[in-house]
């Protein structure tokens, strides 16, 4: 690999028998120093990696400089254990770091971080490399054009303040919901793999499809919140669901995996829609299509758990109870539930739970004789910890980095 040096000026060694300097100045480059050096970056990328925060719509919120210099020495002080690094805070408020030789998992930590203190609860919105999320990382051996034309794409583009949206009223509902019958909600429907990390090589078990909230909202609601009303929003989702398996119908000819699920209302599963989708379904998927519903759902329909589980025998549709937190698990008996699956959400608290109440915790997972999935996988803590109570599968944005990079779950 080049020399650090030969490609971003000023870029620190810190192999190779040459100390690291203490108290290095942060290397900030702007719009001109990004673009110039990925220009140098494209004759020889091999080995370099690099991270674009989309802070963009934070950029006009009080006090963003300051926190933007604290994410520059948050992110010098993870970058400086590399083999080179350089950092760009662009004109319209993103922030783009290159590096090399540091391992994906750190990386993601760091960002995670990030998005946890920077963006404060801020849901994502479809970005210019039309994903939902907050940063994108990127091989530039592999992706450097992809980086180049998202740069130049959010450059050319200035930011607008994103006001505070009202909720939905019942006539937005209902309007949606008459569009939502006659629409085809392909661009709205996204998914992402659960791994089984319990085999030698991990795989991908099944995929998990959903629809997202923020794109419903900006196609058919833009100048609303749909979700600000719970009540009003099942109602929608409702006829969401039912687009969203008129929409894996037309795709499902080009399906490759061997497994999905689609994230559903109880009323949704238990309807007659439902059993019509599965009906028309190819014959190889018979038995790999599985429900994923909400616990508070679950809870509200807590009358229908014999039907709904009757039901999940009848159509050969595993159930899996989504949205437990280490909480509920003390609260609900999970071997009651009769579910195939149960996904539970990493919190960094689990961590710090006594010994008797982890004990606890494993015990009523083994014993609700479901699988159990780990969900939020964001960081190694999560990882580790799924591999020291024995959980088998997991889900989150550090799991899809390491199974594209190769690296070990």
């Amino acid at each position: 690999m080049a020399s650090p040096s030969d490609l971003l000026e000023a870029a620190p060694t810190v192999r190779g028998g040459r100390a690291p300097r203490p108290a290095a100045p942060i290397l900030v480059g702007g719009d001109r120093d990004l673009l110039m050096d990925l220009a140098r970056l494209r004759k020889a990328p091999h080995g370099w990696r690099a991270v674009h925060v989309l802070a963009a719509p934070l950029a006009g919120r009080p006090g963003f400089a300051q926190d933007l210099a604290a994410v520059n020495l948050r992110v010098q002080a993870v970058l400086g254990s590399g083999a080179g690094y350089k950092i760009y805070n662009i004109s319209n408020g993103d922030l783009v770091f290159v590096y090399a030789q540091i391992a994906t998992p750190v990386i993601v930590a760091l960002c995670t971080a990030l998005v946890a203190t920077l963006f404060d609860g801020l849901a994502p919105v479809r970005n210019v490399y039309g994903e939902h999320g907050h940063y994108k990382l990127f091989d530039l051996n592999r992706d450097i054009a992809a980086l180049v034309e998202g740069v130049r794409g959010v450059l050319a583009v200035k930011p607008a303040a994103v006001p505070a949206k009202p909720p939905i009223g019942p006539k937005h509902a209902v309007i949606i919901s008459e569009k939502l019958r006659g629409s085809n909600i392909r661009s709205l429907v996204f998914n992402q793999p659960i791994y089984n990390i319990g085999h030698a090589r991990p795989g991908i078990e099944f995929l998990e499809f959903y629809t997202s909230i923020a794109q419903l909202e900006k196609v058919f609601a833009p100048d609303r919140s749909i979700a600000a009303n719970p009540w009003l929003f099942n109602l929608i989702k409702r006829e969401l669901d039912m687009a969203l398996m008129r929409a894996i119908q037309r795709e499902i000819g080009d399906y490759r995996h061997k497994a999905f699920s689609l994230n559903l209302l109880v009323d949704s599963f238990m309807s007659d829609g439902f059993r019509t989708f599965l009906a028309a379904l190819p014959v190889k998927l018979g038995g790999k299509v599985y429900a994923e519903l909400e616990k508070g759902d679950l809870v509200q329909n807590s009358h229908l758990l014999g039907d709904l589980m009757e039901r999940s025998r009848r159509l050969g549709v595993p159930v899996c109870v989504d949205g437990l937190s280490h909480h509920d698990v003390r609260l609900m008996r999970l071997s009651d539930l009769g579910c195939s699956y149960i996904k539970l959400k990493w919190d960094a608290d689990i961590a710090d739970v006594s010994g008797e109440a982890m004990t606890f915790l494993v015990q009523e997972l083994r014993a609700a004789n479901a699988r159990v999935i780990l969900t939020r996988c964001d960081s190694p803590k999560a990882l580790s910890f799924a591999r020291a109570v024995g959980i088998s599968f997991v889900q989150g944005r550090l799991a899809d980095e390491m199974f594209k990079t190769g690296d070990v779950l």
